[in-house]
């Protein structure tokens, strides 16, 4: 009987021993951290990290952004602060094998945001970590691409404007053109980050704005300029144009194109040129469009009969044709002046004897 009890005690005792040994070997274990935060600018948040069976080994703190997409930074190594902005503060303590390491944020700021990582360091390869998230609520603000302040396409070819916008809430992507003017897609706004365009006109070429607002502070406001290249197109204000031996006259043609385009004319298969009876002047204005003039001085036979103006760029080209024909009395809303040896202007004294006449006809119809 003595036997079956120094046994039983024996047992009991290795037990107890190998109860000790596990608990004394048992691995370190993070049993609690803070929950998701939400704080506003200039507030405090407080991140707790509560580790079992801490003994020796080295706790810290770790911040990266939400993706994970950039280098993490160290906040705290063991009970030392690795940063140096007074905004952050380290507590520490510890009972038994157990222990508490809170970090305290002050005057929290936008780039705060981000996850905090607790670390064990277990060994050389491997680490226990949990992670807390820290939001900040702040306005929004778009991220900024130069290479999207300006997208150039050709007729017919689909475009897709993009804006990005930093925030918390989410911000949300309002697009409208300028003037409030339709988007080619329909409606006046359009929701997204992403606005695309098929099969584009000249028409949808101009400025579009998105805008991004998450509720928190000013929106913030983009421009994107959408260029759309296409081939000329000519328009000939007056196809035929009349005018008398001696007289100046305008001929022209009006080009809408994108780029702009290079502009020339013809008479009877020859290019014609500034000098001599002709002045070529191109004026541009809004929308693409130049009208090029043709001054023709001193009309004379040689000068009369068909204009070509001819509009080409990178896309494509285009001509248009108008006749230059003669006729008795001079079209004075498109003449010049040509003055004589003696000094005196034949326009002039066509204007002379035409008020003659009108002095002759009142005067008859008085008496």
């Amino acid at each position: 009987m003595w036997l079956l009890r120094v046994n039983l005690l024996l047992i009991t005792l290795l037990s107890v021993g190998l109860t000790l040994s596990n608990a004394q070997q048992a691995s370190p274990n993070i049993v609690f951290i803070s929950p998701e935060q939400i704080k506003d600018i200039g507030e405090q948040v407080t991140l707790n990290c509560s580790i079992a069976n801490v003994k020796n080994y080295i706790v810290g703190w770790q911040k990266s952004n939400r993706d994970r997409t950039k280098e993490s930074n160290i906040i705290s190594l063991g009970v030392q602060l690795a940063v140096t902005e007074d905004r952050f503060r380290l507590n520490f303590t510890k009972e038994n094998n157990a222990a508490n390491y809170v970090l305290e944020i002050h005057d929290i700021v936008n780039t705060d945001a981000g996850l905090y990582e607790c670390q064990i360091q277990v060994n050389s390869t491997s680490k226990i970590t949990k992670t807390v998230e820290l939001q900040v609520r702040h306005p929004p603000m778009l991220v900024e691409n130069q290479h999207t302040n300006k997208l150039t396409k050709a007729e017919g070819e689909d475009a897709q404007l993009v804006c990005r916008a930093e925030g918390y809430p989410r911000p949300s992507i309002t697009w409208r053109r300028e003037y409030n003017a339709i988007l080619p897609i329909g409606g006046q706004t359009y929701t997204g980050n992403e606005l695309r365009l098929n099969g584009l006109r000249r028409d949808d070429r101009g400025l579009y704005h998105c805008t991004a607002d998450n509720g928190v502070g000013r929106t913030d406001t983009k421009t994107i300029t959408l260029e759309v290249e296409f081939a000329p197109v000519i328009r000939v204000p007056r196809p035929k144009v009349a005018q008398a031996i001696d007289y100046d006259i305008d001929v022209e043609c009006v080009v809408q194109a994108f780029p702009a385009p290079a502009i020339a004319w013809y008479r009877d298969g020859k290019q014609i040129h500034n000098g001599g009876s002709y002045s070529i002047q191109q004026i541009g204005s809004q929308d693409e469009v130049t009208t090029s003039v043709v001054k023709i001085h001193s009309v004379a036979s040689e000068h009369y009969g068909d204009y070509v103006c001819k509009a080409t760029n990178k896309v494509g080209q285009a001509e248009a044709r108008l006749n230059l024909f003669e006729q008795n009395v001079p079209n004075i809303n498109y003449s010049g002046l040509k003055w004589t040896n003696g000094g005196v202007s034949t326009r002039k004294v066509v204007l002379g004897h035409m008020l003659i006449v009108l002095i002759t006809l009142l005067l008859a119809t008085l008496l």
